[in-house]
């Protein structure tokens, strides 16, 4: 059997771990008392013990069912009878250890990380454990059993493929206990309601002021939104284009206004509220030479005020 340096120091702190915890009962190894063993204390200990109470029967060939995650420990390492020699039974007394310090409530550290990619895994895991042991044991518990699986069998040479399969699990695992504890996103603050128009505007065909049905429909939405939005004052200012004398164009303007006046009134707008006005062809919408007839300078401009 041929062990690395790193998995002799795990085995010096695995057996000194048994020594503390057994040496009032004599037990000769934690795979001795592991079934006989009724975890207590919190909800995420009680599953760290289940998940390493499965590791230690998967790596000493036990086929118990733990009641841990392995329907079938020794498939899910992917390990054969054949296969149980070359560090597997202290890869069960390992695991076994760790599950006998979960049963009594005590706190279970991960195994030290073995290389960079490691280290990396094994802050994540520490930040994602440290946030969901309480709201999600069972994922806690399966994301640090999976990476103690990773660390401990890299450990030994014989391990390689159960080394793999543990790091898979881990990825899987561990992205799920991620995703349990992120924080949910952000609700969407309802879009503020767009600010009611405050101004309107109709339109008259070549000389005239005859209001059409599309601009009452304009003047109803004024009224609505009037009443709706507390304004009090109504200014109108009617237009023209520059077609024809700019005196007769400023009577045309006031009339424009005073029709529109008529026609809120009649709706229940108070008259004394409103400011009605003519400018003529000084104000254009659409910026023409003189004499000529445009359709959108023929018009009234409606605005509301506080």
């Amino acid at each position: 059997m041929h062990l690395s340096a790193n998995f002799q120091r795990l085995a010096g702190l695995v057996a000194a771990t048994v020594f503390s915890l057994f040496l009032a009962s004599c037990a000769s190894s934690p795979l001795d008392d592991l079934d006989s063993t009724r975890p207590t204390g919190s909800a995420f200990n009680q599953a760290l013990f289940k998940d390493y109470q499965g590791l230690a029967h998967a790596y000493s060939g036990t086929s118990e069912d733990s009641g841990g995650f392995f329907s079938s420990p020794l498939e899910y390492m992917g390990l054969s009878s054949s296969d149980r020699k070359g560090g597997n039974e202290m890869l069960a007394e390992a695991f076994a250890a760790k599950a006998l310090l979960a049963a009594q409530d005590r706190e279970v550290v991960p195994e030290p990380a073995s290389s960079p990619a490691a280290e990396k895994m094994l802050s994540r895991l520490v930040q994602a454990v440290g946030a969901g042991r309480d709201k999600f044991p069972e994922d806690a518990a399966r994301a640090q059993s999976d990476y103690d699986c990773w660390m401990l069998t890299a450990n030994v040479s014989s391990q390689g493929d159960a080394a793999t399969q543990c790091r898979s699990a881990l990825d899987s695992s561990l992205a799920k206990l991620e995703a349990d504890v992120a924080p949910p996103p952000p609700v969407n603050a309802p879009a503020p309601a767009p600010a009611a128009e405050s101004d309107y505007t109709v339109y008259f065909d070549f000389d005239s002021w005859t209001l059409t049905g599309d601009d009452l429909v304009v003047l109803k939405q004024v009224i609505d939104t009037a009443r709706a939005g507390g304004q009090t004052h109504i200014t109108i200012v009617g237009h023209t284009d520059t077609s024809g004398p700019a005196g007769y164009n400023q009577k045309l303007s006031v009339r424009r206004a005073n029709v529109v006046t008529e026609a809120l009134v009649d709706m229940g707008a108070r008259r004394e509220s409103i400011v009605a006005s003519g400018v003529g062809e000084t104000d254009l919408a659409v910026q023409t030479a003189d004499g000529v007839r445009e359709s959108k300078n023929r018009r009234a401009v409606i605005d509301l005020l506080p």
